[in-house]
């Protein structure tokens, strides 16, 4: 084929050239016209689905990653690049660059803005500006907010589409996250940092009818955490951090009368008696997760018959050998069973075989996955395997309770 003009070659001989091209050509040759930037993209836009801007991040890549925008699915922006005080890019002009590719960002479902130093810019408000750039983008549908310091989030209720929205933050707003609450009807999953929000849980949760997954912390009344007991698809619950003596016993004896829930984690503050009694009656988690203090908090877990991974944190140097056999024997389902930090003695786990193997012949479910016993006793994980319940010893790296 002969031509004189290269917009007559054919895809395949634009390709060619493409290779052959340094980076700063190939940037050069994105901006002759549309088509060339569609060959820049085809051949480039696969490293940039899923891409982090961040100081490591190049004038060059920038310019690279903007012009393959269209095809970006996941996005990390870290906003300590754009700090007047350190070497970098120049912030405002690059920050507008920024802006304006991420309007036309329309295959963008995962978002995470955040800034983990102290951010000396003159750039007014970014957490707001970059939230207004995102608000037309339909297929947002996660959204992670992190910064050390108070920021202005109030644009969260321009976004209509969320799923998923993760706030750490050391404070909202209560008009704010209620009208971002308002705004995302579709919201399915709520976490909040320890402090971000304080006493307005009554408030959010008239307008979240659909959160199944909730994860927060805050020091509050008993009367204030009630109110998630109104949430009706919640399935997930997490609290981590302070909170007061007793403080759960009316929202578990609330969310007892809605068996709903299947997954709890109280992390932090050892559940009292009281709080036990109605925890038990949580007949639907298959998920549990908290702190201990007494053997008989212990014991009466095994109450829980559906439970199949249970996380416990002992506070105290108590032996809880025979109130963890006792759930054992009970929870025929149970496939984990974590002692994060508590002590058993030398026969456990030889009495946890027989029993396990007992169950599984009585629920005829031999075929059903080994029970691991995770036990800090000499650094070793304990599995229980299905098939020949013999007792299976590897080297066991704690990963964070």
């Amino acid at each position: 084929m002969s031509s004189s003009n290269i917009l007559e070659l054919y895809d395949d001989c634009l390709n060619y050239i493409f290779d052959l091209l340094p980076t700063q050509d190939r940037i050069s040759f994105a901006q002759v016209c549309t088509r060339f930037r569609h060959i820049f993209v085809s051949q480039c836009g696969s490293r940039y689905r899923e891409y982090t801007l961040d100081d490591n991040s190049s004038r060059e890549q920038l310019i690279e990653f903007c012009t393959c925008r269209e095809v970006v699915q996941t996005f990390t922006i870290d906003l300590d690049l754009f700090d007047n005080t350190i070497n970098t890019i120049a912030p405002t002009t690059h920050y507008d660059i920024l802006l304006s590719a991420l309007k036309g960002m329309h295959q963008l479902e995962y978002l995470t803005v955040k800034q983990v130093k102290i951010l000396v810019t003159i750039i007014d408000r970014p957490f707001d500006q970059i939230l207004s750039a995102v608000r037309q983008l339909e297929g947002l549908r996660r959204l992670e907010i992190q910064a050390i310091f108070d920021c202005s989030v109030e644009r969260l209720s321009e976004l209509q589409h969320l799923e998923e929205l993760h706030l750490h933050i050391p404070q909202i707003a209560s008009p704010t996250l209620v009208k971002c609450c308002k705004s995302n009807s579709s919201l399915r999953s709520l976490h909040l940092g320890y402090g971000c929000v304080q006493r307005n849980l009554c408030d959010i949760v008239p307008h979240c009818k659909n959160l199944e997954v909730f994860k927060f912390g805050m020091t509050a009344e008993s009367s204030a955490y009630r109110a998630l007991a109104r949430l009706p698809k919640l399935r997930q619950l997490t609290h981590f951090g302070i909170r007061r003596a007793d403080s759960f016993e009316p929202l578990l004896s609330s969310l007892a009368d809605r068996p709903q829930l299947l997954h709890l984690d109280i992390d932090g503050g050892s559940i009292s008696l009281a709080e036990t009694r109605q925890l038990i009656r949580l007949q639907s988690l298959v998920h549990l997760k908290c702190f201990c203090s007494t053997v008989q908090c212990v014991a009466m877990l095994a109450r829980l018959s559906q439970l199949e991974e249970l996380c416990l944190w002992m506070s105290s140097p108590l032996d809880v050998s025979d109130a963890l056999l006792g759930i054992v024997a009970s929870c025929g389902r149970l496939k984990l069973l974590r002692l994060a930090v508590g002590n058993v003695n030398k026969d456990f786990f030889s009495k946890a075989t027989e029993l396990s193997r007992s169950k599984k012949i009585a629920m005829g479910a031999i075929q059903e996955p080994p029970l691991k016993l995770e036990i800090p006793m000499a650094c070793q994980k304990q599995t229980i395997a299905a098939e020949n319940f013999s007792i299976e010893r590897e080297l066991n790296t704690w990963t964070t309770f």
